[in-house]
């Protein structure tokens, strides 16, 4: 088995790294972000935003420093998302009613730490104003590619199966090199042979689909990786990001994700399914050979 941080353990290692104090007594409580109406949690903050380009920072406690900083680099992570997609058309977004630009939390004094996206905002958990922000650059350009379909699809709830929502953010966000051969999927097969579907990513259509026990937010996103390469890989299934942006598209004018998938994919999302780790076994196998056949010129 490969020794690798899980995005769990990354997550930790970015949130845990000071203790926790409590807030001033004096801290003023506004509630009026988008993350209030469109996410779980009702956060408030203390009334003093920072602006960037592409969103406005708020926060419960950072300074004004940390929330600059937070600022330019989502701007930057932003601009990169748009860049990898080749979108141009921002006017074409559909922000949440009266905003115009991204939202992000940061949060340094509510319970749950937390790095996650909803229509129109980002929330994340970073305890210290005196972090270093490129540590967070995995964290930021995943959570950005949510709001990236969130804009795109102008919706509270994405429609896309689990699995290919979180794939697509992986993808983007740089991805992972934890299961590239054939005795790494036999592996995940194995610790997995007790739940159903013995960890067979495509059935994880909506969050409740994770089998009772199985690891949720670290090992799922091995076999998602590798996924979502299969799919963009030429040695793959062949398609592109462009696939991706036109299937967001496609359920903005209403289709649902089967329909999308296949009039994208060309493929249907039942034998996908039924046919995945006899699929991803031979494009590892394949891409095995093409590296060993590269290396003898």
């Amino acid at each position: 088995m490969k020794t690798k941080l899980t995005i769990t353990v990354l997550i930790c290692m970015l949130t845990l790294s000071c203790e926790k104090i409590p807030p001033p007594a004096t801290t003023v409580e506004l509630m009026d972000g988008s993350w209030v109406t469109y996410s779980p949690y009702k956060w408030p903050h203390d009334g003093n935003p920072v602006e960037g380009a592409s969103c406005i920072v708020y926060s419960d406690g950072a300074s004004q420093d940390l929330r600059q900083k937070v600022a330019s680099c989502v701007d930057n992570k932003f601009e990169y998302v748009l860049e990898l997609f080749n979108f141009e058309n921002t006017s074409d977004f559909l922000y949440p009613p009266g905003n115009e630009k991204i939202d992000v939390y940061i949060s340094r004094y509510n319970e749950r730490r937390i790095a996650a996206a909803y229509w129109g905002s980002v929330l994340i958990t970073i305890l210290s104003d005196t972090v270093d922000i490129d540590n967070y650059d995995y964290l930021f350009k995943h959570e950005l590619t949510h709001v990236f379909e969130f804009l795109i699809e102008g919706t509270v709830n994405l429609e896309p199966d689990h699995w290919f929502i979180e794939g697509v953010a992986i993808y983007s966000g740089g991805g992972f090199e934890y299961l590239t051969t054939v005795e790494d999927l036999d592996y995940w097969i194995s610790i997995n042979s007790s739940f159903p579907g013995t960890g067979n990513p495509i059935a994880i259509h909506r969050w409740d689909d994770y089998p009772e026990g199985s690891d949720i937010t670290g090992y799922y996103c091995y076999v998602y990786d590798v996924t979502m390469k299969y799919i963009l890989d030429p040695t793959g299934l062949g398609k592109s990001l462009q696939d991706v942006v036109n299937l967001f598209y496609d359920i903005r004018n209403g289709s649902n994700f089967s329909d999308a998938f296949q009039s994208n994919f060309g493929i249907s999302l039942e034998d996908f399914e039924e046919d995945y780790f006899e699929t991803i076994r031979s494009y590892l196998i394949d891409k095995d050979r093409l590296k060993g056949f590269s290396s003898e010129f």
